[in-house]
């Protein structure tokens, strides 16, 4: 048997706080989590962009009998993602959280996160990660009625569920 070489990763315990919320209703924020998923295995703080729409979406309230939500909607056409003054180098089909007719809120219930590459003016280019919404849930509790608000960490390994 082969003596371990003490590799600091095999010894880490990972800790993940689940991914905060966005930062802005619509339009491109900001979410925030803390992990110690590193080689130093000390718990660091991470940031990802993210959309739960554009602004200027225009949600459909005409909804089929007996239905209260849209919980998806869809770009119909491939967009540009666009972020401090610089676009996306490629064209993305973004999914968005619908709205509810009763009281709830339509917010995110599993996202992943994706490598998204910028070009500016000056040919300059970069990668942000990006939030991408997977599906979405009309809730009562409302987290992002108050955009100040911050959430309360959690740490854990399933960081992609949204927990009601």
């Amino acid at each position: 048997m082969q003596a371990h070489n003490g590799n600091a990763k095999s010894k880490c315990l990972v800790q993940t706080t689940a991914w905060s919320q966005c930062s802005k209703t619509c339009g491109i924020g900001i979410s925030t989590r803390v992990t110690s998923d590193n080689p130093q295995c000390k718990l660091m703080k991470e940031t990802r962009l993210c959309q739960l729409r554009p602004c200027n979406l225009t949600l459909n309230t005409n909804l089929k009998k007996g239905k209260k939500c849209l919980r998806m909607k869809k770009a119909k056409e491939p967009v540009r993602l666009t972020y401090a003054g610089c676009t996306s180098v490629r064209q993305y089909k973004p999914r968005w959280c619908g709205t509810c007719t009763d009281s709830r809120c339509c917010v995110p219930s599993e996202t992943r996160t994706i490598p998204v590459r910028f070009r500016c003016e000056d040919g300059e280019t970069f990668t942000k990660r990006m939030m991408w919404t997977n599906k979405c849930r009309c809730l009562y509790n409302c987290p992002y009625q108050n955009e100040i608000s911050y959430p309360h960490y959690m740490l854990h390994n399933d960081i992609h569920k949204f927990s009601e």
